[in-house]
């Protein structure tokens, strides 16, 4: 597949362009939220700090994709992506934990490749995400914590993944190769070795997703899902 009649009109370097701007962005506030901690000029607790920086950074990272990308190529809802919905939308009852099984089955069987390897997997698991720490904080800022991680991280992602970058890689390469990068782009930049098999796997999940449907809302249900359920078993695990 080249440019499909829905693919976002930006070339493939301006979506890169955007992905490092979006990378700047949250790059800035996020550090300057930990540098602020560090050096005690605020007394976060570690529970306050993680959740300054998830709402710093995910709304540096709206920004960005608003002001580098829908602003400057004057987008719409409609060329992001966004359609109306359709029938065929019902495939996602069984394509969603079709995806999640799937990349979660990777995610084992490279843990377990991992481990004959003599790597330490034990950093995989539910305690040791960041939304953990959240969990010492009142209900009102876990909620906000699982709103965020929830509902706008699947929507800017995806906007940026599966509406810049894929449709730039659809406009320079063919389908399967454009999916194949897009995941690895996607896996890469969240900066987890060990789940990076899970990642990738969703990633192509995502992808696929996307040219599908020709529908962003597509995607954004899957990693909404995937999301929520990994927020789920953080706050019911501790």
């Amino acid at each position: 597949m080249a440019e499909g009649p829905d693919a976002t009109a930006i070339t493939l370097g301006q979506a890169f362009r955007v992905l490092l701007f979006v990378g700047l962005y949250v790059a800035v506030p996020a550090a300057g939220i930990l540098a602020v901690g560090l050096l005690r000029l605020v007394d976060f607790t570690p529970a306050s700090l993680i959740l300054a920086v998830l709402v710093g950074a995910t709304a540096a990272a709206m920004l960005a994709l608003y002001v580098h990308l829908i602003r400057k190529y004057g987008l719409s809802v409609g060329d992001l992506g966004f359609r109306r919905l359709s029938p065929r939308m019902f495939h996602l009852l069984w394509q969603v934990p079709a995806a999640i099984i799937a990349s979660a089955c990777v995610q084992g069987m490279s843990l377990a490749a991992f481990g004959q390897f003599g790597l330490d997997t034990s950093a995989v698991g539910a305690s040791n995400s960041p939304l953990s720490l959240v969990t010492g904080l009142p209900v009102a800022f876990i909620i906000l914590a699982v709103v965020i991680a929830s509902v706008l991280t699947p929507l800017w992602e995806e906007v940026l993944f599966r509406g810049a970058i894929l449709s730039g890689l659809l406009r320079r390469f063919g389908p399967f190769l454009a999916v194949v990068l897009s995941a690895a782009v996607f896996a890469s930049v969240h900066l987890v070795v060990l789940t990076f098999p899970y990642l990738f796997c969703l990633g192509i999940a995502l992808a696929l997703l996307r040219t599908f449907h020709r529908n962003l809302w597509a995607p954004v249900v899957l990693h909404a899902v995937n999301n929520g359920l990994v927020a789920l078993i953080v706050v019911t695990a501790l």
